[in-house]
């Protein structure tokens, strides 16, 4: 038990770390650990408890930079900063940060009690779900992270093809001769998720964060806020809960991610506001998208345990590690694996405590570590990126491999490709491709057409693909 607790605290400091340092963020944190994973090997639940505590200390802590610098920790707290920093520039972080941390906390208690508690009893939806149903779930996951997350839904398309290609270099399974190689060894066995994901996104946003100009608040924090704050959430209570729902809504739809979540709800706390001003300052444009933040990574993890389809590009890193440390999500036998529930509830819910304890009663000097100018952490968040990527082979390979998406990375942020949705591709192209093969082979549409289940998804999947097309004014989520 002393290990348990000394492992999840561990992962709430570095968590809480990642988070605060600004264009980071749970993704990038996660990235960073493909060169440690192997320590917890020894004992994988381990692993697990530190990686659900590095999740949810990470959300948690990336508001205190989008209030007081102007710079979400990460992507998902760009609809915080909006009226977060201006109240921080009025003299009252202390008030934004109390209430956002207390909404976070509240609805990552909530929605993590939901769904990691009862996690066990999700599973059995795989024991009536048969391979079309499989098929089509996934081609749901590709198409609401494709269509929904970009404005761009063609470029989604090409990203997602260009995803479900570099997933298929390696070896062919039919015939065990490789594939897409172009005659370099190296690619045999596959294209390594660490140079994928650093160079689709820690590198891209560890450089932007670099050539980010801000204007920090210098206001201290004022004695009385941090109550203060805890009674605007209480006074906004059905907001805060809103806002908590529609993440966690969100959460369970593969493949969409925070920030989406974020904006949807600070939209629906305006929409329901319309005689306040937003975006200078009201707290009810914290309050609002800070519900969404922690319930969204928690209802993300339903698709991405059961199903092996990753709720958000934060779970696909996760996936990919704990595949490192032999745990193998979307499989039947995760059923009957009660110890990685427990682990993942205990590491989730833990660290959703203790972090919050920590940003309140050490307000001040986390305050003061986010105003610390981002030139000195790029330096050693850049060797730790490069490091980590060098952990396949330790060659010149692993260098290129990292210098090629990254270009992929810059080029896919410059001309609006969906970098999720490459990045989702990439992660699902073995199920895809295994899956078409099998429903191809067992099935005719006749013995499709009564299977009501496949034929709901396959409705979804249309009217995804069609309410695209029509939606205007959309976010970008590149």
């Amino acid at each position: 038990m002393i290990e348990m607790i000394a492992t999840l605290l561990a992962g709430v400091f570095y968590g809480l770390i990642v988070g605060i340092i600004p264009s980071a963020g749970a993704t990038t944190g996660l990235v960073a650990l493909f060169g440690f994973i192997s320590y917890f090997v020894h004992d994988p639940y381990l692993g697990v408890i530190f990686l659900m505590a590095v999740v949810a200390a990470s959300t948690t802590g990336d508001s205190f930079t989008a209030i007081l610098l102007g710079i979400p920790g990460a992507n998902s707290a760009a609809a915080t900063m909006v009226d977060g920093f201006p109240l921080a520039q009025q003299g009252r972080a202390g008030y934004a940060i109390s209430a956002a941390v207390t909404t976070s906390t509240v609805n990552g208690l909530i929605w993590g009690c939901l769904v990691f508690l009862l996690l066990p009893w999700y599973t059995n939806l795989i024991m009536i779900l048969g391979i079309p149903e499989l098929w089509a779930f996934t081609m749901l996951a590709l198409a609401t992270v494709g269509f929904l997350s970009n404005q761009y839904w063609f470029r989604s398309i090409l990203a997602i093809a260009f995803g479900i290609l570099i997933g298929m270099v390696g070896v062919n399974p039919d015939n065990n001769e490789p594939r897409f190689t172009m005659g370099w060894f190296y690619l045999e066995d596959g294209i390594q998720i660490i140079a994928v994901a650093a160079g689709l996104f820690a590198i891209p946003e560890l450089t932007k964060g670099l050539f980010t100009k801000t204007s920090t608040s210098n206001s201290g924090l004022k004695k009385g806020e941090l109550l203060e704050g805890m009674k605007a959430v209480w006074t906004n209570r059905w907001l805060a809960l809103r806002g908590g729902f529609i993440g966690a809504f969100i959460g369970l739809l593969p493949g969409l991610g925070g920030q989406m979540a974020d904006w949807m709800a600070y939209g629906s706390a305006v929409a329901t506001n319309p005689k306040e001003k937003f975006g200078n300052g009201n707290i009810k444009g914290v309050i609002g998208p800070e519900g969404a933040n922690n319930s969204q990574k928690a209802t993300s993890m339903i698709t991405t345990v059961i199903f092996g389809i990753p709720g958000a590009k934060f779970a696909a890193i996760l996936m990919s590690l704990f595949m490192y440390l032999n745990i193998e999500l979307g499989t039947p036998d995760i059923a009957e694996d009660t110890e990685l529930f427990t682990s993942m509830t205990f590491g989730f819910l833990g660290a959703t405590v203790i972090v919050a304890l920590i940003c309140i009663l050490l307000i001040r000097p986390i305050s003061a570590l986010a105003r610390v100018p981002y030139k000195y952490y790029f330096p050693f968040l850049l060797a730790l990126i490069i490091f980590t990527s060098m952990q396949y082979t330790g060659g010149w390979e692993d260098l290129a491999m990292l210098g090629i998406f990254s270009i992929i990375g810059f080029s896919c942020k410059h001309f609006k490709f969906s970098r999720p949705a490459l990045l989702i591709g990439y992660i699902l192209a073995e199920k895809v491709e295994g899956l078409t093969l099998q429903i191809t082979g067992l099935y005719t549409l006749e013995t499709l057409s009564i299977r009501p289940i496949f034929i709901c998804l396959v409705v979804l999947i249309i009217g995804v693909f069609t309410y695209s097309i029509i939606r205007k004014g959309k976010i970008d989520y590149a």
